[in-house]
Protein backbone atom coordinates (compact mmCIF):
# COMPACT_ATOMS: atom_id res chain seq x y z
CA UNK A 1 0.00 0.00 0.00
CA UNK A 2 1.44 3.68 -0.93
CA UNK A 3 0.57 6.82 1.02
CA UNK A 4 0.10 9.99 -0.10
CA UNK A 5 -0.36 13.18 2.40
CA UNK A 6 -1.90 16.53 1.01
CA UNK A 7 -1.60 18.95 3.27
CA UNK A 8 -4.30 22.47 2.57
CA UNK A 9 -3.74 25.31 4.24
CA UNK A 10 -2.65 28.83 2.86
CA UNK A 11 -0.93 29.38 5.69
CA UNK A 12 0.79 26.13 5.51
CA UNK A 13 2.31 27.68 1.73
CA UNK A 14 3.11 31.14 3.39
CA UNK A 15 5.29 29.39 6.39
CA UNK A 16 2.74 31.01 9.21
CA UNK A 17 1.80 27.47 10.28
CA UNK A 18 4.78 24.53 10.08
CA UNK A 19 3.07 21.18 8.95
CA UNK A 20 3.44 18.78 11.61
CA UNK A 21 0.27 16.53 10.19
CA UNK A 22 2.70 15.34 7.63
CA UNK A 23 5.30 14.27 10.26
CA UNK A 24 2.99 13.07 12.26
CA UNK A 25 0.62 11.11 9.49
CA UNK A 26 4.11 9.48 8.22
CA UNK A 27 4.62 8.19 11.24
CA UNK A 28 1.68 6.71 12.20
CA UNK A 29 1.60 4.99 8.97
CA UNK A 30 5.39 3.69 9.71
CA UNK A 31 4.24 2.10 13.20
CA UNK A 32 1.75 -0.12 11.15
CA UNK A 33 4.44 -1.07 7.99
CA UNK A 34 2.65 1.62 5.67
CA UNK A 35 5.27 3.66 3.42
CA UNK A 36 4.67 7.37 2.76
CA UNK A 37 5.59 7.99 -0.68
CA UNK A 38 4.72 11.41 -1.82
CA UNK A 39 3.91 14.81 0.11
CA UNK A 40 2.77 17.99 -0.98
CA UNK A 41 1.37 21.25 0.46
CA UNK A 42 -1.93 23.17 -1.40
CA UNK A 43 -3.18 26.43 -0.89
CA UNK A 44 -7.06 27.25 -0.58
CA UNK A 45 -8.07 26.75 -4.00
CA UNK A 46 -10.19 24.07 -5.48
CA UNK A 47 -7.81 23.98 -9.19
CA UNK A 48 -4.75 22.92 -7.19
CA UNK A 49 -6.53 21.05 -4.67
CA UNK A 50 -8.24 19.27 -7.49
CA UNK A 51 -4.73 18.74 -9.23
CA UNK A 52 -3.00 17.25 -6.13
CA UNK A 53 -5.77 14.76 -6.25
CA UNK A 54 -5.64 13.49 -10.01
CA UNK A 55 -1.93 12.92 -9.14
CA UNK A 56 -2.27 11.55 -5.97
CA UNK A 57 -5.20 9.04 -7.65
CA UNK A 58 -3.00 8.48 -10.53
CA UNK A 59 0.25 6.63 -8.22
CA UNK A 60 -1.28 6.28 -4.40
CA UNK A 61 -3.83 3.82 -3.14
CA UNK A 62 -3.98 5.55 0.47
CA UNK A 63 -4.19 9.17 0.23
CA UNK A 64 -4.40 11.59 2.79
CA UNK A 65 -6.05 15.23 3.22
CA UNK A 66 -5.20 17.03 5.91
CA UNK A 67 -7.05 20.42 6.49
CA UNK A 68 -9.30 22.69 5.29
CA UNK A 69 -12.49 21.55 7.28
CA UNK A 70 -13.27 24.34 9.27
CA UNK A 71 -16.26 26.88 8.85
CA UNK A 72 -14.86 29.57 6.73
CA UNK A 73 -15.73 30.12 2.97
CA UNK A 74 -12.27 29.01 1.94
CA UNK A 75 -12.52 25.63 3.85
CA UNK A 76 -13.16 23.74 0.68
CA UNK A 77 -11.26 20.45 1.05
CA UNK A 78 -14.73 18.04 1.64
CA UNK A 79 -16.21 20.39 -1.30
CA UNK A 80 -13.49 19.96 -3.72
CA UNK A 81 -12.74 15.76 -2.84
CA UNK A 82 -16.61 15.32 -3.42
CA UNK A 83 -16.74 16.70 -6.89
CA UNK A 84 -13.51 15.46 -8.08
CA UNK A 85 -15.21 11.78 -6.65
CA UNK A 86 -18.70 12.77 -8.37
CA UNK A 87 -20.63 12.55 -4.95
CA UNK A 88 -23.02 14.52 -2.66
CA UNK A 89 -22.33 16.50 0.30
CA UNK A 90 -24.61 16.03 2.93
CA UNK A 91 -24.37 17.04 6.94
CA UNK A 92 -23.99 13.99 9.36
CA UNK A 93 -26.45 13.85 11.68
CA UNK A 94 -24.50 12.94 14.92
CA UNK A 95 -21.51 15.53 14.03
CA UNK A 96 -24.18 18.24 13.51
CA UNK A 97 -25.60 17.39 17.25
CA UNK A 98 -22.34 17.64 18.70
CA UNK A 99 -21.53 21.01 16.77
CA UNK A 100 -24.60 22.42 17.92
CA UNK A 101 -24.30 20.99 21.48
CA UNK A 102 -20.78 22.61 22.11
CA UNK A 103 -22.58 26.41 21.05
CA UNK A 104 -25.72 25.85 23.37
CA UNK A 105 -22.90 24.47 26.37
CA UNK A 106 -20.61 27.42 25.49
CA UNK A 107 -23.90 29.77 25.58
CA UNK A 108 -22.84 31.41 22.02
CA UNK A 109 -24.66 31.95 18.83
CA UNK A 110 -23.98 29.29 16.06
CA UNK A 111 -23.38 30.95 13.22
CA UNK A 112 -24.76 29.45 9.84
CA UNK A 113 -20.92 28.71 8.84
CA UNK A 114 -20.67 26.63 11.38
CA UNK A 115 -23.23 23.82 9.41
CA UNK A 116 -20.11 23.39 6.86
CA UNK A 117 -18.10 21.33 9.68
CA UNK A 118 -20.72 18.50 10.12
CA UNK A 119 -20.40 18.06 6.38
CA UNK A 120 -19.50 14.40 4.71
CA UNK A 121 -19.49 13.01 1.63
CA UNK A 122 -22.14 10.22 0.34
CA UNK A 123 -21.09 6.87 0.22
CA UNK A 124 -18.53 7.88 2.62
CA UNK A 125 -17.37 6.82 6.27
CA UNK A 126 -17.61 9.42 8.44
CA UNK A 127 -15.52 10.13 11.26
CA UNK A 128 -17.16 11.73 14.32
CA UNK A 129 -14.79 14.44 16.00
CA UNK A 130 -14.68 13.45 19.78
CA UNK A 131 -12.12 16.54 20.35
CA UNK A 132 -13.23 19.34 17.93
CA UNK A 133 -16.14 20.09 15.62
CA UNK A 134 -14.82 19.11 12.03
CA UNK A 135 -16.02 15.81 11.15
CA UNK A 136 -12.93 13.96 9.14
CA UNK A 137 -14.65 10.48 6.54
CA UNK A 138 -12.50 7.92 4.44
CA UNK A 139 -14.16 7.36 1.26
CA UNK A 140 -13.09 4.27 -0.93
CA UNK A 141 -13.43 4.00 -4.80
CA UNK A 142 -12.94 1.65 -6.92
CA UNK A 143 -10.65 3.15 -10.04
CA UNK A 144 -8.56 1.43 -12.86
CA UNK A 145 -8.62 -2.05 -11.51
CA UNK A 146 -7.58 -0.46 -8.08
CA UNK A 147 -8.98 0.35 -5.09
CA UNK A 148 -7.66 4.12 -3.37
CA UNK A 149 -9.27 5.43 0.42
CA UNK A 150 -9.51 8.78 0.69
CA UNK A 151 -8.60 10.33 3.90
CA UNK A 152 -9.72 13.08 5.24
CA UNK A 153 -8.62 14.79 8.94
CA UNK A 154 -8.91 17.67 10.03
CA UNK A 155 -5.76 20.53 10.46
CA UNK A 156 -5.73 20.92 14.16
CA UNK A 157 -2.82 18.85 15.37
CA UNK A 158 -4.99 17.52 18.11
CA UNK A 159 -7.49 16.95 16.82
CA UNK A 160 -6.07 15.22 13.80
CA UNK A 161 -3.62 12.89 15.96
CA UNK A 162 -6.64 11.51 18.23
CA UNK A 163 -8.88 11.11 14.92
CA UNK A 164 -6.04 9.06 13.00
CA UNK A 165 -4.87 7.07 16.39
CA UNK A 166 -8.92 6.27 17.30
CA UNK A 167 -10.39 5.22 13.96
CA UNK A 168 -8.20 5.96 10.83
CA UNK A 169 -5.07 3.40 12.10
CA UNK A 170 -8.05 0.66 13.12
CA UNK A 171 -9.26 0.89 9.54
CA UNK A 172 -6.40 0.42 7.99
CA UNK A 173 -5.12 -2.40 10.14
CA UNK A 174 -8.69 -4.10 9.17
CA UNK A 175 -8.42 -3.59 5.24
CA UNK A 176 -4.28 -4.94 5.32
CA UNK A 177 -5.84 -7.79 7.56
CA UNK A 178 -7.36 -9.14 4.58
CA UNK A 179 -4.19 -8.50 2.13
CA UNK A 180 -1.18 -10.06 4.82
CA UNK A 181 0.04 -8.23 7.74
CA UNK A 182 2.98 -5.58 7.81
CA UNK A 183 4.18 -4.64 11.51
CA UNK A 184 6.73 -2.82 13.30
CA UNK A 185 8.37 -2.68 16.55
CA UNK A 186 10.76 0.46 17.37
CA UNK A 187 14.20 -0.09 19.78
CA UNK A 188 15.28 3.45 21.33
CA UNK A 189 18.99 3.52 22.55
CA UNK A 190 20.78 6.38 24.04
CA UNK A 191 23.84 8.18 23.87
CA UNK A 192 25.05 6.00 20.58
CA UNK A 193 25.56 6.93 16.99
CA UNK A 194 23.86 5.61 14.35
CA UNK A 195 27.41 4.43 12.95
CA UNK A 196 28.31 2.80 16.17
CA UNK A 197 24.47 0.92 16.22
CA UNK A 198 24.77 -0.08 12.49
CA UNK A 199 28.41 -1.89 13.13
CA UNK A 200 27.01 -4.06 16.47
CA UNK A 201 24.02 -4.79 14.37
CA UNK A 202 26.16 -5.73 10.93
CA UNK A 203 25.42 -9.44 10.97
CA UNK A 204 22.10 -9.10 11.63
CA UNK A 205 21.98 -6.51 8.93
CA UNK A 206 23.50 -8.09 6.22
CA UNK A 207 21.24 -11.57 6.45
CA UNK A 208 18.12 -9.48 6.83
CA UNK A 209 15.12 -10.74 4.52
CA UNK A 210 11.72 -10.73 7.03
CA UNK A 211 12.40 -8.80 8.97
CA UNK A 212 14.37 -5.67 8.13
CA UNK A 213 16.26 -3.25 9.95
CA UNK A 214 16.07 0.70 9.33
CA UNK A 215 18.38 2.88 12.09
CA UNK A 216 17.03 6.65 12.98
CA UNK A 217 19.92 8.76 14.06
CA UNK A 218 18.06 11.00 16.38
CA UNK A 219 19.10 13.70 19.18
CA UNK A 220 21.86 11.75 21.29
CA UNK A 221 19.54 8.78 20.84
CA UNK A 222 18.77 6.49 18.19
CA UNK A 223 15.87 4.34 17.08
CA UNK A 224 16.15 0.99 15.33
CA UNK A 225 12.82 0.22 13.86
CA UNK A 226 11.87 -3.72 12.49
CA UNK A 227 9.49 -4.25 10.04
CA UNK A 228 8.08 -8.14 9.38
CA UNK A 229 5.28 -9.61 6.85
CA UNK A 230 3.15 -12.35 7.93
CA UNK A 231 -0.54 -13.34 7.38
CA UNK A 232 -1.52 -12.12 11.30
CA UNK A 233 -0.64 -9.95 13.57
CA UNK A 234 0.14 -12.15 16.57
CA UNK A 235 2.85 -14.24 14.39
CA UNK A 236 4.53 -10.96 13.68
CA UNK A 237 4.33 -9.83 17.61
CA UNK A 238 5.99 -13.31 18.16
CA UNK A 239 9.22 -12.61 15.75
CA UNK A 240 9.45 -8.85 15.76
CA UNK A 241 9.87 -9.64 20.01
CA UNK A 242 12.39 -12.35 19.71
CA UNK A 243 14.32 -10.03 17.43
CA UNK A 244 13.94 -6.71 19.66
CA UNK A 245 15.10 -8.69 22.48
CA UNK A 246 18.34 -10.14 20.43
CA UNK A 247 18.97 -6.39 19.23
CA UNK A 248 17.92 -5.34 23.07
CA UNK A 249 20.68 -7.07 24.50
CA UNK A 250 23.13 -5.94 22.58
CA UNK A 251 22.68 -2.36 24.22
CA UNK A 252 21.71 -3.09 27.64
CA UNK A 253 23.35 0.16 29.04
CA UNK A 254 21.41 1.90 26.33
CA UNK A 255 18.18 0.52 25.49
CA UNK A 256 15.50 3.43 27.11
CA UNK A 257 12.57 1.41 25.55
CA UNK A 258 10.39 -0.24 23.02
CA UNK A 259 7.70 2.05 20.89
CA UNK A 260 7.58 5.07 18.22
CA UNK A 261 6.59 7.78 21.09
CA UNK A 262 9.21 7.01 23.14
CA UNK A 263 11.32 9.68 24.98
CA UNK A 264 14.07 9.68 27.08
CA UNK A 265 12.35 11.88 30.18
CA UNK A 266 9.61 8.96 30.03
CA UNK A 267 12.39 6.35 30.65
CA UNK A 268 13.41 8.51 33.44
CA UNK A 269 9.92 9.07 34.82
CA UNK A 270 9.35 4.71 33.84
CA UNK A 271 12.50 4.31 35.83
CA UNK A 272 11.94 6.78 39.14
CA UNK A 273 8.51 4.60 39.25
CA UNK A 274 10.50 1.45 38.88
CA UNK A 275 12.73 2.54 42.23
CA UNK A 276 10.31 3.90 44.52
CA UNK A 277 12.57 7.53 44.11
CA UNK A 278 11.18 10.76 43.73
CA UNK A 279 12.65 13.80 42.10
CA UNK A 280 12.78 18.23 42.28
CA UNK A 281 14.56 19.95 39.69
CA UNK A 282 16.57 23.95 40.08
CA UNK A 283 16.72 25.13 37.18
CA UNK A 284 18.97 28.51 35.77
CA UNK A 285 19.73 28.62 32.25
CA UNK A 286 17.02 25.73 30.99
CA UNK A 287 14.45 27.90 32.17
CA UNK A 288 12.21 25.31 33.32
CA UNK A 289 12.92 22.82 30.30
CA UNK A 290 13.54 19.72 32.52
CA UNK A 291 10.20 20.03 34.21
CA UNK A 292 8.80 20.80 31.46
CA UNK A 293 9.59 17.80 29.35
CA UNK A 294 9.30 15.45 32.42
CA UNK A 295 5.58 16.36 33.40
CA UNK A 296 4.25 16.05 29.45
CA UNK A 297 4.48 12.56 30.30
CA UNK A 298 1.62 11.05 31.58
CA UNK A 299 2.14 9.44 35.08
CA UNK A 300 5.03 11.93 35.82
CA UNK A 301 3.38 13.02 39.15
CA UNK A 302 4.20 10.26 40.95
CA UNK A 303 7.75 11.17 40.79
CA UNK A 304 8.09 14.47 40.01
CA UNK A 305 8.08 16.44 43.41
CA UNK A 306 8.37 20.31 41.51
CA UNK A 307 11.33 22.53 41.34
CA UNK A 308 12.73 26.26 41.06
CA UNK A 309 13.14 28.36 37.94
CA UNK A 310 15.81 30.92 39.34
CA UNK A 311 17.03 32.60 36.29
CA UNK A 312 18.35 35.59 37.69
CA UNK A 313 20.86 35.64 40.39
CA UNK A 314 19.48 36.86 43.14
CA UNK A 315 16.40 34.23 42.88
CA UNK A 316 19.26 31.87 43.59
CA UNK A 317 19.58 33.09 47.21
CA UNK A 318 16.24 34.32 47.89
CA UNK A 319 14.59 31.16 46.57
CA UNK A 320 17.05 28.72 47.51
CA UNK A 321 19.30 30.50 50.09
CA UNK A 322 22.09 30.10 48.42
CA UNK A 323 24.62 32.96 50.32
CA UNK A 324 25.97 35.47 48.10
CA UNK A 325 29.36 34.90 49.31
CA UNK A 326 29.84 31.90 47.43
CA UNK A 327 28.00 33.34 44.35
CA UNK A 328 30.67 36.21 44.49
CA UNK A 329 33.61 33.71 44.86
CA UNK A 330 32.81 31.56 41.98
CA UNK A 331 30.27 33.41 40.20
CA UNK A 332 26.61 31.29 38.97
CA UNK A 333 28.63 29.58 36.45
CA UNK A 334 30.33 27.17 39.52
CA UNK A 335 30.30 23.80 39.96
CA UNK A 336 29.81 25.19 43.73
CA UNK A 337 26.65 26.97 43.13
CA UNK A 338 25.07 23.81 41.29
CA UNK A 339 26.45 22.20 43.87
CA UNK A 340 24.48 24.53 46.28
CA UNK A 341 21.17 24.66 43.82
CA UNK A 342 21.37 20.36 43.92
CA UNK A 343 21.39 20.26 47.38
CA UNK A 344 19.18 22.90 48.79
CA UNK A 345 16.45 21.88 46.23
CA UNK A 346 16.63 18.46 47.88
CA UNK A 347 15.98 19.79 51.56
CA UNK A 348 13.58 22.50 50.43
CA UNK A 349 11.25 20.22 48.41
CA UNK A 350 11.70 16.85 50.80
CA UNK A 351 12.22 14.28 47.17
CA UNK A 352 14.63 11.52 47.01
CA UNK A 353 16.85 13.29 43.84
CA UNK A 354 17.05 16.72 43.23
CA UNK A 355 18.75 18.00 40.18
CA UNK A 356 20.62 20.99 39.27
CA UNK A 357 21.71 23.22 36.32
CA UNK A 358 23.87 26.25 35.68
CA UNK A 359 25.37 27.87 32.90
CA UNK A 360 26.09 30.12 29.57
CA UNK A 361 22.54 29.35 26.91
CA UNK A 362 24.10 32.51 25.13
CA UNK A 363 24.42 34.60 22.63
CA UNK A 364 27.02 36.18 25.01
CA UNK A 365 29.43 35.20 27.34
CA UNK A 366 28.88 35.33 31.50
CA UNK A 367 31.13 36.37 34.10
CA UNK A 368 33.73 35.53 31.83
CA UNK A 369 32.82 32.22 31.25
CA UNK A 370 32.49 31.33 27.59
CA UNK A 371 29.25 30.60 25.48
CA UNK A 372 28.04 26.59 26.23
CA UNK A 373 29.87 26.40 29.73
CA UNK A 374 27.32 24.51 32.08
CA UNK A 375 27.48 22.68 34.92
CA UNK A 376 24.90 20.16 36.38
CA UNK A 377 24.69 18.25 39.54
CA UNK A 378 22.40 15.78 41.03
CA UNK A 379 21.85 15.54 45.03
CA UNK A 380 20.57 12.51 46.54
CA UNK A 381 19.72 11.75 50.46
CA UNK A 382 22.84 10.26 52.13
CA UNK A 383 24.65 10.25 48.77
CA UNK A 384 27.90 12.92 48.13
CA UNK A 385 26.34 15.60 45.53
CA UNK A 386 27.74 14.69 41.91
CA UNK A 387 28.85 17.49 39.35
CA UNK A 388 29.56 17.88 36.39
CA UNK A 389 30.95 20.31 33.63
CA UNK A 390 29.83 20.60 30.16
CA UNK A 391 31.42 22.35 27.45
CA UNK A 392 28.65 22.76 24.27
CA UNK A 393 30.49 25.26 22.32
CA UNK A 394 29.98 26.37 19.02
CA UNK A 395 26.05 25.57 19.37
CA UNK A 396 23.26 27.95 19.47
CA UNK A 397 21.45 28.47 22.71
CA UNK A 398 18.36 26.35 22.26
CA UNK A 399 20.94 23.39 21.66
CA UNK A 400 23.13 24.14 24.43
CA UNK A 401 19.55 24.16 26.62
CA UNK A 402 18.75 20.65 24.91
CA UNK A 403 22.04 18.96 25.60
CA UNK A 404 22.24 20.41 28.83
CA UNK A 405 18.92 19.81 29.66
CA UNK A 406 19.71 15.35 28.69
CA UNK A 407 23.26 15.26 30.19
CA UNK A 408 21.84 16.12 34.05
CA UNK A 409 19.00 13.81 33.42
CA UNK A 410 21.66 11.69 32.17
CA UNK A 411 22.80 12.03 35.61
CA UNK A 412 19.64 10.57 36.97
CA UNK A 413 20.01 7.49 34.95
CA UNK A 414 23.39 6.60 35.51
CA UNK A 415 22.71 6.96 39.45
CA UNK A 416 19.68 5.06 39.21
CA UNK A 417 21.83 2.01 37.89
CA UNK A 418 24.18 1.88 39.98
Amino acid sequence: MKAEIIAVGTELLMGYIVNTNASDIAQELLDIGIGTYYQSVVGDNSDRINEALEIASSRSDLIFLSGGLGPTEDDITKHVLAEFLGEELYHDKKQLERVETYFKDQNREMTKNNYRQALTIKGGETILNDVGLAAGLIYTKEKDNKTIYYVVLPGPPFEMKHMLNEHVKPFIRSVMAKQGVISSKYINLYSVGESFVADKLSDLIETQTNPTIAIYAKPKRVTVRLTYNSETYEESEDVLDELAEQIRQRFTKNFIGYGSEQTFEKFIVDELRKHNKTLSAAESLTGGLVLEKLTNTPGAGDVIVGGFVTYQTEQKVKMLGIPESIIKEHTVVSAEVAKEMAERTLSLTGSDLAISLTGVAGPKSLDGHPLGKVFVALAAKNHPVQVAELNISNKPRNVVREVAEFEVLNLVKEFLNK
